[in-house]
């Protein structure tokens, strides 16, 4: 009877172990840098704002992350200028949103988030002042 008892505790204790270490393990929130890159099925749609200043830049911008094979619909202007570039993670998909700072050479600590899901892009790049420090100028 004691037995019974044990072992009607003991099966729910190793499903859960078991379950937890091999069926659904945690997942890992680090990406690797060669995962960085975009893959042929996956679809990052991106603008691009220019809030330097400096004529053209958007547009050399979309043409490099294009080659990258992001989406880039749209590039223009900013509505003011920045300092530093960034870019803004506008769906809640962060992963998406570092592959294209790593891509231009943006450092991850400033990629943001504000979501705004009615601009129906996974990002925006804001060119700052500080753009001939990124890889599209190199």
């Amino acid at each position: 009877m004691v037995v019974a008892f044990f072992l009607l505790l003991l099966i729910p204790l190793a499903y859960g172990l078991l379950e937890r270490n091999l069926l659904q393990p945690k997942v890992d929130p680090t990406v690797e840098r060669e995962n960085m890159r975009v893959r042929a099925d996956e679809h990052i749609q991106v603008n691009v704002m220019n809030a330097c200043g400096a004529d053209g830049v958007a547009k050399k911008f979309s043409e490099f992350l294009r080659a990258r094979k992001f989406d880039v619909p749209e590039y223009g202007n900013a509505d003011r200028m920045e300092a530093e570039s960034m870019v803004i993670n506008r769906v809640g998909d962060s992963v998406s949103a570092r592959k294209v700072a790593y891509a231009l050479g943006i450092p991850p600590e400033r990629v943001i988030t504000d979501i705004d899901s009615s601009l129906y892009v996974r990002a925006t790049v804001v060119i700052g002042a500080d753009y001939t420090t990124l890889r599209p100028m190199d």
